[in-house]
């Protein structure tokens, strides 16, 4: 099983739409295999104070959805991208529209925080169809046979696909995005040995991830480690990408 060593978190806009085939490319350069990447979202439910902020910095420049996805055609020196979104911006572009925006861009699947399980069947069928997935989300309260279903109807299309198309979400802990809370990964680690029962897809672990200690231990459990807040913190303070993700990218760190 081929295991991304970073999954990070970009919001696209942030610092302006004309910096970010530059980010994507020095992300590529740096070996990651797939990246997250934020549509900047006015109600952005999910985010913590970081994204929240970051989102806003994007609008305020210009950034919408539809911009971002034009900003994003062409664009080939990058690693594949999961388009961490909300379902009210998709469904105003509506499926058809959407699947010809994403056609000309590196997206590879899909990550929509408050679409529940089973909401939209035929538009994310539609999706899945095309080629665009929809990543499947496991939070802390997903029983074990609720996490078979959703695994199962949101397949794993195999080990030919790139990870991006294949891997699932574990959801390190309830609430918001967001770093500046000690984390326990032991329930983390509990929750991943029954999963590994039941598919093996690879698994990502998100929510919280800053510090060496949580990325090591994540990839201790054979997991990728996402990072998002702290990362963004890091870009908006003048940092580069490489400064800021290759001290995490193997090991301890």
């Amino acid at each position: 099983m081929s295991l991304n060593p970073l999954l990070p978190f970009l919001m696209a806009g942030d610092p302006s739409l004309g910096a970010l085939p530059g980010l994507l490319a020095e992300a590529k350069a740096l070996g990651l295999q797939a990246l997250e990447l934020g549509l900047p979202h006015s109600d952005p439910i999910a985010d913590g104070p970081v994204l929240q902020a970051a989102a806003q910095r994007a609008i305020d420049r210009g950034a919408t959805p539809l911009r971002v996805l034009e900003a994003l055609a062409g664009v080939t020196d990058c690693p594949d991208l999961i388009l961490f979104t909300y379902l009210n911006p998709l469904l105003q572009i509506g499926a058809g529209r959407l699947k010809a925006l994403l056609a000309p861009t590196p997206v590879k699947a899909l990550l929509v925080v408050d679409l529940p399980f089973g909401e939209e069947p035929v538009f994310e069928a539609d999706l899945r169809t095309a080629g665009y997935p929809m990543v499947p989300l496991l939070a802390p309260t997903t029983s074990l046979a609720r996490a078979r279903q959703i695994l199962s109807e949101r397949p794993d299309p195999g080990t030919v696909s790139p990870f991006a198309q294949r891997f699932a979400y574990v959801v390190a802990r309830l609430g918001v995005t967001g770093t500046g809370q000690a984390m326990d990964l032991e329930p983390v680690s509990t929750r991943i040995h029954p999963l590994r029962t039941l598919t093996d897809r690879p698994l990502a672990v998100g929510f919280g991830l800053s510090d060496p200690h949580s990325l090591a231990r994540v990839r201790s459990l054979g997991a990728t480690p996402v990072i998002g807040s702290a990362l963004v913190s890091e870009l908006a303070a003048g940092q580069s990408l490489q400064e800021a993700l290759s001290p995490r990218m193997v090991g301890d760190a």
